[in-house]
């Protein structure tokens, strides 16, 4: 490029080049600071609906308890859990949720009502820890329900923290149908997972007593 000799050669190289380039660079600048911007707001908002969904969850809490929940409070934990359900759907806190009303419906009876919120946690393919609980738990209730193949159907070995419960799980199935030889199989395999976990289960002790040769 030819060295401009004059300030005023300079000036209307300047005026120029802002002819055709300004118009572009102050879209560029303002969709820069609009997307930093937007950015923000973005977070901010993810707070605030993460504040509102704990919200609800904590009033979810607040109305269980460990025994028997009275009918009032069975109907806040369903009211907050749908709250959370069709706001938050993909948070955490809603799959919780559907896991604490799975177990309100067991409780009072429901299992209809218990399966559906179970496979509505499984289908969100969110946490992989409570999607494996969630199927854990789906399987204890279509087994109740006599569904006993689609039950074993959901009790595939995984890495995860619920290995010795499945397999617990599976053998009470198994025990059910019969199958008593895979049953002590599925039990003994259990209870040496939850032995190197430190866990103590005097149940699944038990139920291997009973099926001993």
């Amino acid at each position: 490029m030819t060295e401009m000799k004059t300030e005023e050669e300079q000036v209307e190289a300047l005026k120029n080049w802002w002819k055709e380039n300004g118009k572009s660079l102050i879209l560029t600048i303002a969709v820069s600071i609009g997307g930093v911007l937007s950015w923000n707001a973005y977070q901010d908002y993810q707070v605030q609906q993460s504040e509102v969904a704990s919200a609800y969850f904590q009033r979810l809490l607040n109305s269980a308890s460990a025994g028997e929940l009275s009918k009032k409070n069975a109907a806040s934990i369903r009211h907050n859990s749908d709250l959370l359900k069709t706001e938050f759907s993909t948070s955490t806190y809603a799959q919780l949720a559907a896991l604490m009303v799975a177990r309100v419906e067991v409780q009072a009876g429901n299992l209809a009502a218990a399966g559906s919120e179970l496979e509505w946690v499984v289908a969100q393919q969110g946490d992989a820890e409570i999607v494996a609980l969630a199927n854990v738990r789906l399987a204890k209730v279509l087994a109740a329900q006599g569904q006993h193949e689609q039950a074993l159907a959901l009790l595939v070995d995984g890495d995860d923290a619920w290995s010795a419960a499945r397999l617990e799980t599976k053998g009470d199935i198994l025990v059910t149908q019969g199958e008593l030889d895979a049953a002590r199989a599925a039990y003994t395999q259990a209870s040496a997972l939850a032995k190197a976990s430190g866990a103590n289960n005097p149940l699944l002790g038990l139920k291997l007593d009973n099926l001993a040769q």
